[in-house]
C-alpha cells in the first residue's frame, strides 16, 4: 500500500510538471510583455491557480533577463494596476525590474505586499543592506499579517549583524507561523509547514532561535551568490549551540528511556539529523564525517534520525548501521518522541554547514571535509564503507545481475563502466534556475561510450526512470529505464564497475565512497570536493559575457565560488557554463581507464604532467578544494592559457 501511495504520488509530481513545462513554453512563444500584461490582468481579477501560472513562466523569466539584462518586462499600461504588477514581476523573478519600479513610482510603497516583494527582491540580488533599510518601517501588525516578511526581515537583521531585531522579527514569525519553532539545519531535511512545537522548542530560547536563523540563513545568502557571507552566521550557529550545550533541558520520560535503551547519555549524544540522508550527496558527506571521527576531529555516540520515505537510497544508507545508532520514524521510534529528539539538536546535533577544525578555525563543512580526506588518504586509510558494503553482500542484488547480464548478453566475466549524468527530470527542475547549470547532456558521453565498448568493455547508464532515453548503442545497458532497476542494484552495480563516469551528482558520491576511479565531468561547484585520488575530472568552463573563461583561482575565492552556485544568480552576473565537449570527456575517460588498469604512468608521458599539476596547484586559491583529486591532464593542457594564467588574480 505505501509503495502505491508514493508510485501515485510520483505520477501526480510527473504530471504536474509536464503541464508546469507545456504552459511555461506556451506562454514563452508570445510576446514577453503581452504575457507579462496578461499575467496582471490575471491578478487583477483574482484568476484561480495564477500562483501556479507564475511558477511556470518563471524560468523562461529568468531566461531571458540572464540573455538580455536591461529588458522590462512592465509597461505604462501593466504598471498602472501598480500591486499586481509589483507583485507579478517579483512572482516571475524580475527582481530588479522589482527594485526599479517601487522606487520609480510616486505611488504607496509601504503597502505589506509591496514592501515583502521588494525586501524580497533585493534580498535574491544580494542587496542585503538595502533590503534592510526596506524593512525596518514595517509595523508590528505587517510582521504579524506577513510571517514571510517577519522572517526576511529576521534574515537581514541577522546579516547586517543586529541581532536584537532579528529576534524581535522572528518573534512574530514564529507567532504566526508555528513551523518557524520547527529546529533547523538543512533545507534538505524536507519539513512539513506543519508543526506543533514541543518543550525545547520554548526552552532553547533566544540561542535556538539564532541557531536556527543563523543556518537558514546561511543557506540562503549561498542561494543568491553571497555565500562568503554564511561561513560568519554558521559560526555563530555553532556558538549557539555551544552556548546551549552547557545547560541540558530536563528530559522526558521517554527520551530518557530511549537514552538508556541506546546506552548513551546526553553527554555522549552526538545528533545525525534527518538532512543527512535525504539526498545521496548528503550521504557522501556522511561518509567524510565518520571518518573525521576515527581521525580524532570529534567524539561521542551518533543517533542518525531518518524518515523512510525520505532516505535517498536505502541500501546505500545500510552501510551506516555500524557506524551510529539508527532511528526510523514512525518504525522504531514514534513521529512524537521523534520530534522532541530532533529538537534536541540545537543542543547537541552534528552541524550540516560547518565544521570547526582541531585548530579550532570554523570553515565550511564543505572545506572541512576536503582537508579531512586529505589527512585520511595520507595516513593511507581504506574506504570504510566499501568494507561495509563487501561484509554484507546481498545476494538478491548478484541474483538479479546475473539476470541483467542474461538479458542483455553481457558474460559473467565481462568488465564494465556505469555512467550517470545528472538531468532535470529527477527533481523536476526548470531550465535555468536553481541547479539546473549542473545538468549535461547525455548526447556529449557517446563517442566516450563507443570508446569504452570499442575496446571490449560494457556501459551502464544508471539513472532516474525519467532520465533521458540513450539510442542503441552495442554492449551498452540503458539500466536506468529497465525493470532491473532499483536502490540495491544501484549500489551493486557501481561497487563491481571498473570505473564511473559521472557529473556533481548523487551517485558519483557513492562510487566516491567506494573508491571505483571516477571521471567526473561537466563538473561546476561551489562547495570544496570530498573527491580522492582515483577522481580525474573536467570543470564546464565558465565564460563572462565577451567570452573570456573565468580562472581555477577566480573559481575558488569570492565572489566567483558563490556566484557558481545558482544557475540565475550566473545569469544575473552576466556569466554562462559551457558543456565539456565530446572530445574533452573521451580524454577524461581515457585518463581514468588508463588509471583503473595501472596504466597511469605509460599514460601521463604524453602530458607534460608534473609541470601542468604544479602549474594547477598554484592557481587555487583554496589548496584543499578538491581534496585529493585533481583535474584531466588533457583538460589542463588544453585550457592552460586562460584557465591557469600565472599572474594571481582577485575576483
Amino acid at each position: 500500500m505505501k509503495s502505491l501511495q508514493i508510485f501515485k504520488r510520483a505520477r501526480y509530481r510527473r504530471f504536474v510538471y509536464l503541464v508546469f513545462v507545456m504552459f511555461g513554453t506556451t506562454l514563452n512563444l508570445l510576446p514577453r510583455r503581452a504575457v507579462f500584461l496578461g499575467l496582471v490582468i490575471a491578478e487583477v481579477v483574482r484568476v484561480p491557480l495564477r500562483e501556479r501560472m507564475y511558477q511556470a513562466y518563471f524560468p523562461y523569466a529568468t531566461s531571458h533577463l540572464a540573455d538580455e539584462p536591461g529588458f522590462r518586462f512592465s509597461t505604462a499600461l501593466s504598471r498602472r494596476f501598480y500591486f499586481a504588477c509589483v507583485h507579478v514581476l517579483h512572482r516571475v523573478g524580475a527582481y530588479r525590474e522589482v527594485v526599479d519600479v517601487v522606487r520609480r513610482e510616486t505611488l504607496p510603497r509601504d503597502e505589506t505586499s509591496v514592501r515583502y516583494a521588494l525586501v524580497r527582491s533585493l534580498f535574491e540580488l544580494g542587496e542585503f543592506e538595502a533590503a534592510r533599510d526596506a524593512a525596518s518601517g514595517a509595523t508590528n501588525d505587517e510582521l504579524c499579517s506577513m510571517t514571510d516578511l517577519a522572517y526576511h526581515k529576521a534574515m537581514v537583521d541577522m546579516i547586517c549583524g543586529d541581532e536584537q531585531s532579528a529576534l524581535d522579527a522572528m518573534f512574530w514569525a514564529c507567532r504566526s507561523s508555528l513551523h518557524f519553532f520547527r529546529p533547523h539545519q538543512n533545507i534538505a531535511a524536507r519539513g512539513s509547514m506543519l508543526y506543533r512545537p514541543n518543550s525545547f522548542d520554548v526552552l532553547c530560547g533566544s540561542e535556538g532561535r539564532l541557531f536556527d536563523l543563523c543556518n537558514f540563513t546561511g543557506q540562503r545568502v549561498t542561494h543568491v551568490g553571497r555565500g562568503e557571507l554564511g561561513i560568519r552566521l554558521f559560526e555563530r550557529a555553532l556558538e549557539a549551540q555551544q552556548r546551549l550545550r552547557k545547560s541540558p533541558p530536563p528530559l522526558s520520560a521517554e527520551l530518557t528511556q530511549l537514552f538508556e535503551r541506546l546506552d548513551v547519555s546526553f553527554d555522549e549524544l552526538r545528533l545525525v539529523p534527518e538532512e543527512w540522508a535525504t539526498q545521496i550527496g548528503h550521504l557522501g558527506m556522511l561518509d567524510i564525517l565518520f571518518r573525521m571521527r576515527e581521525l580524532g576531529w570529534w567524539s561521542g555516540k551518533a543517533v542518525i534520525v531518518v524518515r523512510p520515505g525520505l532516505i535517498a537510497n536505502a541500501a546505500f544508507f545500510e552501510l551506516f548501521k555500524g557506524f551510529g545508532r539508527v532511528l526510523v520514524i514512525g518504525e522504531t521510534i514514534s513521529e512524537r518522541v521523534a520530534e522532541e529528539l530532533l529538537s534536541l539538536q540545537r543542543w547537541c546535533g552534528l552541524s550540516f554547514n560547518a565544521f570547526r577544525l582541531p585548530d579550532g578555525r570554523a570553515v565550511p563543512w564543505q572545506d572541512a571535509g576536503a582537508i579531512a580526506l586529505e589527512q585520511w588518504e595520507r595516513e593511507g586509510r581504506s574506504h570504510p564503507l566499501r568494507d561495509a558494503y563487501d561484509a554484507s553482500i546481498s545476494d538478491v542484488a548478484a541474483e538479479r545481475f546475473v539476470q541483467l547480464c542474461s538479458r542483455y548478453g553481457m558474460k559473467a566475466d565481462d568488465w564494465y563502466v556505469c555512467l550517470h549524468t545528472r538531468d532535470a527530470a529527477h527533481y523536476f527542475e526548470f531550465i535555468g534556475t536553481g541547479q539546473t547549470h549542473r545538468n549535461a547532456p547525455i548526447e556529449a558521453s557517446l563517442d566516450a561510450i563507443r570508446l569504452i565498448t570499442s575496446r571490449g568493455g560494457w556501459v551502464i547508464k544508471l539513472g532516474g526512470p525519467n532520465s533521458p532515453k540513450l539510442p542503441p548503442l552495442a554492449r551498452t545497458i540503458d539500466y536506468a529505464l529497465s525493470e532491473f532497476r532499483s536502490e540495491r542494484m544501484d549500489i551493486h552495480l557501481i561497487r563491481h564497475a571498473r570505473a564511473f563516469i559521472g557529473t556533481t551528482s548523487g551517485l558519483t558520491n557513492v562510487a566516491v565512497s567506494f573508491g571505483i576511479p571516477c571521471a567526473i565531468v561537466n563538473a561546476i561547484t561551489t562547495d570544496a570536493q570530498l573527491w580522492n585520488a582515483n577522481v580525474r575530472f573536467a570543470l564546464k568552463p565558465v565564460k563572462l559575457a565577451d567570452g573570456t573563461m573565468l580562472t581555477q583561482r577566480q573559481l575558488t575565492m569570492e565572489p566567483w565560488r558563490w556566484r557558481v552556485f545558482d544557475a540565475a544568480v550566473l545569469g544575473r552576473s552576466a556569466a554562462h557554463p559551457e558543456n565539456n565537449s565530446a572530445e574533452e570527456i573521451c580524454q577524461a575517460v581515457e585518463e581514468v581507464l588508463a588509471l583503473a588498469e595501472g596504466r597511469s604512468a605509460a599514460f601521463e608521458t604524453g602530458y607534460d604532467t608534473e609541470r601542468l599539476l604544479a602549474r594547477w596547484k598554484r592557481a587555487l586559491a583554496l589548496p584543499y578544494f578538491y581534496g585529493p583529486s585533481r583535474p584531466s591532464l588533457a583538460f589542463l593542457a588544453r585550457h592552460e592559457k586562460h584557465f591557469l594564467p600565472e599572474v594571481a588574480e582577485g575576483g
